[in-house]
């Protein structure tokens, strides 16, 4: 059982809902937004072309693996200016309609009546290295303080950015449990930075064999209540 817990934070992607439908989906909603209003765009990328061109735009910039949304802006401005079109207006009204569309999540269905039970004893909040905001997907009123690597320029598994959630709650780090998918970012890197961690596997993934086992593993968020 665990015990001595005052806070619980969480990842977010593939975490609270599954990350990859949700990108597709913002993308694609760009893509055709980017059809309608730059067509010179789209008639030289095809969707496919997009994703591979932003997968290589990603490796001329660090700070890119850290701040997606600047990844998002950056790329939006360079697809403008070969396309003759302007920068600035692209890539400002394109990051829009990207961000409003990868705000619409379908979290999974243990996700909102467990936080909202979990609420009633905790307070809540919530680590990410994505762009997602919990006050768009619907989460504002249950988690109190969030903390993003785009908005830190400091990402997971960085003590720092651990470390600044802890702060804005005002708790002792070893009174924070966090509960997310990935090994190193949400279990070894919490853990490094004095806080309790919970590898929650939703897809009964392998743990990496370089890494210390987690000491609790679950598959959903039920399973969560049981050790609280």
């Amino acid at each position: 059982m665990l015990d001595n817990i005052d806070i619980i934070a969480f990842d977010l992607d593939d975490t609270l809902w599954p990350c990859m439908p949700t990108i597709e989906y913002a993308e694609e909603t760009l893509y055709q937004w980017l059809a309608q209003n730059f067509p010179r765009i789209t008639d030289r990328h095809s969707p496919e072309d997009m994703i591979r061109i932003r997968q290589q735009f990603m490796l001329q910039d660090e700070r890119f693996t850290i701040d997606l949304t600047l990844l998002r802006y950056e790329l939006l401005k360079q697809l403008a200016r070969e396309a003759d079109y302007d920068s600035k207006t692209v890539s400002e009204a394109g990051f829009e309609v990207f961000y409003e569309a990868r705000q619409q999540v379908s979290f999974y269905d243990d996700v909102l009546p467990c936080l909202q039970r979990l609420q009633l004893r905790y307070r809540l909040g919530a680590i990410s290295n994505g762009n997602a905001n919990v006050d768009k997907v619907g989460l504002g009123h249950l988690i109190e303080h969030s903390v993003s690597a785009s908005e830190l320029k400091v990402a997971k598994p960085d003590k720092l950015i651990f470390h600044d959630l802890v702060e804005r709650f005002g708790v002792p780090a070893n009174r924070v449990l966090y509960v997310g998918d990935h090994p190193e970012y949400d279990v070894v890197g919490p853990q490094n930075a004095g806080l309790q961690a919970i590898w929650i596997n939703r897809e009964n993934n392998v743990w990496p064999e370089h890494l210390q086992p987690p000491r609790y593993q679950i598959s959903n968020l039920h399973e969560l209540e049981l050790l609280l």
